[in-house]
């Protein structure tokens, strides 16, 4: 049965929003908070329920003339309603007009999250990646409140508009980030005449099929990295993160420091996120190359619990990547980069031993007639530019636009609230593409290129 056919079976008992304390204090004032309960399977729409947990900011203006913005978070397994704090202070301009909502995707935060506390432990940081017993010890612990095969995009997508219902919205706009956009895109897939306008930050269409092209990706942004160090006068004269990194990679691979090459090269992979920290990786990489690891350690050491959800994050990218990709073709060209096949090899473990779920019309065609506004940056490491180009050529109303500076995130760059924010927020205000000038973004800068 398609999803649109379960969906419409549900619609005699539509969902019901039912309102709770908010838990945060600091947003309790601007914000009205609750859940909404789906069926985890819709096939047995009987069977066990979810309560998706939600957090409405409410319009700043205190009237919603706008149709409400859907933010939805990345990952796969990060819980959305953590950024209620930045819509209730510096984002206030997002919601002048309108309401934010903020679900938790299922299996995440407040909804039915799919904990791993054997994959989630900060001393695990620098042991290889999603340990098959740990793996299978987390889902034989999750077998009591969840069947994991049901906590795909396609159940996020009819839990969204579950949501919709509930809250009595015809038309919404949609804010994705990351894995976000992936669920974004779905949607308005599966629910055309649902959105208005919509705004995707590191774009991953369902085409990506992550780990799928996660060394190319950094290949590509760590040459870019190494070009504008070459660049800089001060990098240029200190370093030469190419040679470093092969150095360091050399050295560790002796197994002196009890520190696997390919867990370091991964590491760094993760750096290049944001440019807070992508401009450490010059001088990280020549302090491990002299043996030094402590500014790696610095740079890379969790300092609290995982913010994802593993349970979840191996529920997606098991069914709707490691399942769905060419392995052969994707291990072949991750070999032919600095940063190997190791996330592969470790993910095609893992997913071997964790229930995969049906991707049913995952890879089907993205149409809609909404407003899609695409955001990359420059040096992302892992939802280059080029994806959202492409996508952006297949859709009758993209565009597409680059900060040249920007990692995946904006972390560390100037003008974010002077540039980007106005930029964005007159977008998702009017929907109107032609109205976007990104001649700003070209200003935003990175920090200069850590020396020390």
């Amino acid at each position: 049965m398609s999803l649109l056919a379960l969906i419409a079976m549900l619609a005699a008992t539509p969902p019901e929003f039912v309102e709770k304390p908010c838990t945060d204090p600091a947003i309790a004032i601007v914000a009205r908070c609750g859940m909404v309960e789906v069926p985890e399977n819709r096939a047995r729409p009987k069977g066990r329920r979810i309560a998706l947990n939600i957090v409405i900011l409410k319009p700043a203006s205190g009237k919603a003339d706008l149709p409400p913005l859907f933010d939805i978070d990345g990952g796969p397994g990060l819980a959305v309603t953590k950024n209620a704090g930045f819509y209730a202070t510096a984002g206030t301009a997002y919601r002048a007009r309108r309401e934010i909502v903020m679900i938790d995707q299922r299996g995440t935060g407040g909804s039915n999250r799919l904990s791993c506390p054997e994959l989630e432990a900060p001393e695990g940081a620098y042991r290889p990646m999603m340990p098959v017993d740990a793996v299978k010890r987390c889902r034989e612990s999750l077998k009591g409140k969840a069947d994991v095969q049901n906590y795909l995009t396609a159940d996020a997508v009819a839990d969204l508009d579950a949501v919709r219902i509930a809250l009595d919205y015809g038309k919404i706009d949609l804010s994705g980030l990351s894995y976000g956009t992936t669920v974004a895109l779905r949607y308005m897939a599966t629910f055309p005449d649902k959105v208005r306008a919509s705004l995707l930050i590191g774009v991953a269409p369902p085409s990506a099929m992550p780990p799928a092209l996660h060394a190319p990706a950094a290949a590509g942004a760590f040459a870019l990295l190494a070009t504008e160090c070459k660049a800089d006068a001060v990098c240029s004269k200190a370093f030469d993160p190419p040679a470093d990194l092969d150095r360091a990679m050399a050295r560790l691979a002796d197994g002196k420091a009890e520190l696997a090459p390919e867990i370091f090269a991964e590491k760094i992979r993760s750096l290049m996120y944001q440019p807070a920290s992508a401009r450490k990786i010059p001088w990280i990489l020549n302090r491990a190359a002299a043996g030094d690891l402590s500014p790696f350690m610095a740079a890379t050491r969790p300092s609290g619990p995982s913010p994802f959800a593993d349970g979840m994050f191996l529920s997606v990218t098991c069914a709707e990547g490691l399942a769905l990709m060419n392995y052969g073709a994707s291990a072949g060209a991750a070999r032919r980069t600095r940063f190997g096949d190791y996330r592969l090899r470790r993910q095609r473990a893992a997913c071997a031993a964790w229930p995969i779920g049906d991707a049913g019309n995952f890879l089907g065609p993205i149409k809609t007639n909404a407003s899609v506004l695409m955001v990359s940056g420059g040096l992302d490491p892992v939802t280059p530019p080029a994806w959202a180009e492409a996508l952006a050529m297949s859709l009758p109303r993209a565009r597409h636009i680059v900060i040249p500076a920007s990692g995946h995130i904006f972390d560390g760059l100037t003008g974010i609230d002077t540039c980007l924010d106005p930029m964005l927020v007159k977008f998702l205000e009017t929907g109107d593409l032609a109205g976007v000038d990104p001649a700003c973004l070209a200003t935003m800068q990175p920090p200069p290129f850590a020396t020390r």
